[in-house]
């Protein structure tokens, strides 16, 4: 659900994504901190109004000062899917501690799944996405925090042919990629838990 912006730095853009693989829907949310402004943040980052445009549409939010503060934002996030029953909430790995901590302040009860962003968990995380992709398990509304995130992101790998998700360039920003990436991969893996068991599952 959770993918991070810029590793050794405090956070400065945060995404949350929303997948239910029962029926492939997937949605997701951006958020910065509230200085600078979005305007002038896209103009530093080279992309101009694109920031202002992900705001009027509804997908980009602004939240803190400075920073965005980790346990008002996990409550903002999980309000956009009020009343759903959450199987799990998948997070990068980076700042755990901190993060459990955030979590156990919100009062948020669910099960946590942490994934790790290196070559490891990534390679498996990918191949599961790109699948969920390819087979047409993943299906979303026009979004342009999405095919900004995407476009921003490449994939490398290792000597052994793993993969992991990262940028393609040094100021993109592909937290909302990462977070998708990780969302469908879990739902792909609740999925394949419930066919054994005959079990049914709603996942955010």
């Amino acid at each position: 659900m959770r993918g991070r912006d810029r590793p050794g730095r405090p956070c400065q853009h945060d995404g949350g994504a929303f997948y239910w693989p029962e029926t492939g829907r997937l949605e997701a949310l951006g958020t910065f901190p509230s200085k600078p402004g979005l305007l002038d943040r896209g103009q530093n980052d080279g992309v101009g109004d694109r920031y202002v445009q992900m705001h009027d549409r509804g997908e980009l939010s602004t939240l803190g000062d400075q920073t965005v503060p980790v346990a008002p934002w996990l409550v903002e996030v999980l309000a956009h899917v009020e009343g759903e029953q959450i199987a799990a909430i998948t997070m990068d790995r980076y700042k755990q501690a901190e993060l459990a901590e955030a979590i156990d302040k919100a009062g948020i009860r669910a099960p946590l799944v942490w994934r790790g962003q290196g070559y490891r968990d990534g390679g498996e995380d990918c191949e599961r996405f790109r699948r969920a992709a390819f087979d047409g398990l993943v299906k979303t509304a026009p979004s342009l925090l999405l095919r900004s995130a995407f476009a921003d992101a490449v994939t490398l790998r290792d000597p052994a042919n793993n993969l992991k998700l990262a940028k393609a360039r040094s100021k993109g920003r592909i937290d909302a990629a990462s977070a998708t990436v990780l969302a469908v991969a879990e739902g792909a893996r609740q999925t394949a838990r419930a066919k054994r068991t005959g079990g049914r599952i709603a996942w955010v």
